[in-house]
């Protein structure tokens, strides 16, 4: 009976992923471009003061892909699953862990920028629009 109670909670526990919440109240949208003397310049486009959440947990399928669903005043608003972990980048003089993401709402790869203290995310998408939470 205790083999089998002990093999019922090895499965139970085997099905539980790790996740952590993050909360943010600003998202800012920003897009690049070059001027007319090719020099690039960045231009916001939005700002939204809601309240978002990310959501991050790792897959339960044993190969532990990071996971991340986006939450806008309690409302999903898509969810992105990691390709590729592409280093780190410095940032206005934060570094930044760099992954290659895939979008489902979008259903395109964007780049996901996310500060060791997870106090800052950036993500960017194919068009060139970056969102900053």
């Amino acid at each position: 009976m205790k083999k089998l109670l002990l093999s019922g909670a090895m499965v139970l526990l085997g099905t539980f992923c790790f996740s952590q919440n993050y909360y943010f109240s600003n998202r800012q949208e920003s897009i690049k471009y070059s001027d007319s003397d090719g020099k690039t310049q960045y231009k916001v486009i939005s700002n939204d003061t809601s309240t978002y959440k990310f959501y991050f947990e790792l897959s339960a399928d044993g190969k532990g892909t990071q996971i991340f669903t986006v939450y806008k005043n309690g409302e999903e608003m898509y969810w992105a699953a990691e390709l590729k972990k592409s280093g780190y980048k410095e940032v206005s003089g934060k570094i930044f862990k760099q992954s290659l993401y895939y979008n489902t709402a979008s259903k395109e790869n964007i780049y996901v920028f996310i500060s060791q203290d997870y106090k800052r995310i950036i993500v960017i998408s194919n068009d060139g629009v970056a969102e900053y939470y």
